[in-house]
């Protein structure tokens, strides 16, 4: 190997030198951009896909919770259980159905099956006692799974989509307490769609990604249309169906890469509520495609770097060793002419003293040269490896924060809560979680758009921080939900103050700029003494618990959560 370098030009040898370090500097960088950048973009699309699953799980959610309430308001109205004119009842339904146009058809059937009255008079004299939602509705407020129009798929209007319902259906009952009668409430399945298209931006969906909604049975009911009411089986289907939440890259049936946020819908204690599984997937290609552009213009821009370098290199070895191959030919030249016996032809003056000087100089020059170009290397890798640590830095922080509100996130939440419940431990001080929802935040969204929204949410949020001590921490997790952490307090009566103070300073006016808005909320307290098990979701669980329980106390309240047994 010596022997081969050793016939190599100098020119060649100064080449390959610079060619050498070109290639380990630009792997070295595509090492850290794929590091960094590209293991970024992929923890940045998991929680992104992640975070639209909770919003889409959420908003299944309250419909479904809303049209119980409807069904149960409806069912206790004096003009549904007293009336003895059908015409009396069904100005009633019919209100509720011009208030909320998603309800296809409400009708309350007779305890033979017999539908005595519905809005605008459609299928009365039906008998519907063999439907799943007449039997279900005689025990109590139930909620029946997504299905087909049956009876009224030709009597309504046709749309663009087939008519898909979910029912809600519960007894009635007379001033005597006996059966009366089965308030049925077919709820139009185009809420879902329109909610799926409203969480899916523009942008969001230029770049693939897509809401699916699978009943247990492992139908689609809700995605893409070569998907719709076909049935799959996929990593995150099976997790959702065990409860759980978070995100994944998997292969589907269609043998492409996603990325997959998940979670699950109802609630098993709740018969009222439906069992759903929200996936949102998104191409992996797509949801990487940023940092595989990126690596592919810093591999370009390097490859046209590299040539330009090698060939710099190249000209400038060549004009530097010039000197040496005239002295070298000079040199074996007079030796030939000795061999001969001939006088030997004088040598040129280019290794004279002087000329040795300037040989001398030019090779101090180039070991000079080489020393700022190696430096200059060195310099660029070590400021590229600073920008990247703090890029990294702030994309950590990034990490920890909501974008709209700059309140810490869910993930800064998680990992607060430990620490806390250590220190409650440790100082013997019980900590308190404080759930919020939002009361009435849908309507001034819908009211006066997303924008006047957003600025609600941040004033929400910020009004919650400013009213609470340094030491405590403000949170949001997701839409109109937001998590305040106490800690030092004296007992479970203080967390419980501390939340109605907050209860009444954010049902004071919030000034947007189009207009000015009241909203409510609903709280629920979950103290966690220092004797208590550290148990993180347990915690949580019991706080989100007493929320929906304020909730069901009519909204506007603080509920305080069970101790844990």
């Amino acid at each position: 190997m010596k022997g081969k370098f050793s016939k190599l030009r100098l020119s060649s040898l100064m080449t390959l030198a610079v060619c050498a370090t070109v290639a380990l500097t630009v792997a070295l960088q595509l090492t850290l951009v794929n590091h960094f950048a590209v293991s970024h973009a992929g923890q940045e699309a998991e929680l992104r896909l992640q975070q639209l699953s909770w919003q889409m799980r959420d908003s299944l959610n309250r419909i479904v919770e809303q049209a119980a309430g409807d069904a149960r308001l409806l069912a206790d109205l004096p003009s549904v259980k007293q009336a003895q004119d059908p015409a009396t009842t069904r100005v009633a339904l019919e209100s509720l159905q011009r208030t909320f146009p998603d309800y296809a058809w409400i009708g309350i059937a007779a305890p033979d099956g017999t539908v005595a009255v519905s809005t605008k008079a459609l299928l009365e004299g039906a008998n519907v006692s063999a439907r799943p939602w007449f039997q279900a509705g005689q025990h109590g407020v139930r909620a029946t799974d997504y299905h087909p129009a049956k009876l009224l798929d030709k009597l309504l209007p046709a749309g663009a989509d087939p008519w898909r319902f979910i029912d809600l259906s519960g007894p009635v009952y007379g001033a005597d307490g006996r059966l009366q009668g089965v308030l049925g409430m077919h709820l139009s399945w185009e809420w879902a769609r329109r909610h799926a298209r409203e969480l899916l931006t523009p942008a969001l969906r230029a770049y693939g990604a897509e809401i699916i909604v699978v009943r247990d049975d492992g139908t689609v009911l809700l995605g893409p249309q070569e998907l719709v009411e076909k049935k799959i089986e996929t990593t995150s289907l099976h997790a959702a169906r065990q409860g759980q939440t978070g995100s994944l890259r998997e292969t589907w049936p269609d043998g492409r890469s996603y990325v997959t946020g998940y979670s699950r819908t109802g609630d098993l204690d709740d018969p009222a509520s439906l069992r759903w599984s929200v996936l949102v997937r998104q191409d992996e290609d797509k949801a990487m495609e940023g940092a595989t552009e990126l690596q592919r213009r810093m591999l370009m821009w390097s490859a046209a770097l590299a040539l330009a370098l090698a060939v710099s290199a190249g000209l400038l070895a060549r004009r530097l060793s010039r000197p040496m191959d005239e002295l070298g030919r000079a040199i074996e030249r007079a030796t030939e002419a000795t061999a001969k016996g001939v006088e030997a032809p004088p040598i040129p003056l280019v290794g004279g003293f002087h000329e040795a000087e300037v040989l001398s100089s030019t090779l101090r020059d180039l070991v000079r040269s080489e020393a700022d170009s190696r430096r200059a290397l060195l310099a660029m890798n070590e400021s590229l490896e600073t920008a990247v640590a703090e890029r990294t830095a702030e994309l950590q922080a990034l990490l920890l924060r909501d974008v709209l509100t700059g309140l810490p996130n869910r993930r800064a939440l998680l990992e607060a809560l430990p620490e806390a419940m250590a220190r409650a431990q440790r100082v013997s001080r019980p900590a308190a979680l404080l759930f919020i929802d939002m009361d009435g935040f849908k309507a001034v969204n819908d009211t006066h758009g997303h924008e006047e929204g957003d600025e609600l949410l941040r004033q929400f949020g910020t009004r919650l921080s400013q009213a609470v001590r340094k030491t405590d921490m403000v949170a949001r997790l997701a839409g109109d939900e937001f998590v305040v952490v106490l800690e030092m307090l004296t007992d479970a009566a203080h967390a419980e103050d501390t939340a109605r103070k907050l209860l009444e300073l954010v049902q004071e006016s919030f000034r947007l700029r189009s207009a000015t808005v009241k909203v409510g909320a609903s709280i629920g307290v979950a103290v966690h003494q220092p004797q208590d098990k550290p148990d993180l979701d347990a915690w949580l669980a019991r706080a989100d618990h007493a929320m929906y329980a304020a909730k069901r106390a009519g909204k506007n309240n603080v509920a305080l959560a069970a101790v844990p047994v």
